[in-house]
């Protein structure tokens, strides 16, 4: 074989070879850097607190899930405990972060869950909402998503 052929199919085989190279590693970088860039930054709200149920509250008329806590009571306690809920809480205004954006959360529970907003709330003097209702009772400690930060049942 001549020196030109064989330069000619080693630049041949070389080309080929970073081709498939680049079909490997190519699209995961892509994908890893789109998955990045396209991440939605965190909802950030405000409002007036509606208790509805305590699995349904609102915040500014948006539905929230208060991220870190649920209310694992016998389902015959919720219209007892939710009354109480809202005498003490109904129509305090508090100010919303979706989870990702600073929330004991962040990295262990979904922004999103069935359409609701998950996040953490703040009254107007900075208390957690979530930390509020726990330590009253009201709603129960979730340790997966909050980190145990809140009071268990």
């Amino acid at each position: 074989m001549s020196m030109k052929k064989t330069v000619f199919l080693l630049v041949a085989v070389l080309g080929f070879a970073t081709l498939i190279l680049y079909m490997l590693t190519g699209p995961n970088r892509t994908t890893a850097r789109s998955r990045t860039e396209s991440a939605r930054e965190a909802i950030v709200f405000s409002g007036k607190l509606d208790i509805r149920a305590m699995d349904d509250l609102r915040v500014g008329g948006r539905k929230v899930l208060l991220c870190g806590v649920a209310f694992t009571r016998p389902r015959s306690l919720e219209p007892i405990v939710r009354d109480q809920a809202r005498r003490a809480y109904q129509g305090q205004q508090l100010d919303c972060i979706q989870v990702g954006g600073g929330t004991p959360c962040d990295g262990r529970a979904s922004p999103v869950f069935g359409g609701t907003v998950v996040a953490q709330c703040r009254t107007a003097q900075g208390v957690d909402l979530a930390h509020q209702l726990s330590s009253d009772g009201y709603l129960c400690d979730l340790p997966a998503q909050s980190g145990s930060i809140y009071k268990g049942c």
